[in-house]
């Protein structure tokens, strides 16, 4: 089934694991690492996450020292909503996720 050295069987077999675990659970992430692909996000977080970042180029896009303070009480309360929003999100998909995994449902074989 696998063939040819140590690294390459390794590699082989962790993306067979990775590949069953995507299609057993149901999880994915594209990309790199980066958290926007992440598998939990919903569209209220994608929302949340780009008002953020529009008012993080108001702010950085500040020409006057009077607009900047403005811009950067409006960033730092987009940024707050935005880390609620991914906090509450990302805790009910694990927690769905754990439910999922506890049930039947989760279960491969029985422990008989």
């Amino acid at each position: 089934m696998f063939e040819g050295d140590s690294s390459t069987i390794w590699e082989e077999m962790a993306d067979c694991i990775r590949r069953s675990v995507r299609d057993f659970l149901g999880i994915f992430r594209e990309g790199s690492g980066r958290m926007k692909g992440a598998w939990w996000w919903s569209e209220e977080v994608k929302g949340k996450v780009k008002v953020k970042q529009e008012k993080y180029q108001a702010l950085v896009g500040s020409r006057t020292d009077e607009k900047k303070q403005g811009n950067r009480v409006q960033y730092r309360i987009t940024k707050k909503e935005a880390k609620k929003t991914v906090v509450v999100a990302k805790n009910n998909a694990y927690e769905r996720l754990y439910q999922r995994l506890n049930s039947k449902k989760g279960r491969t074989r029985s422990s008989s």
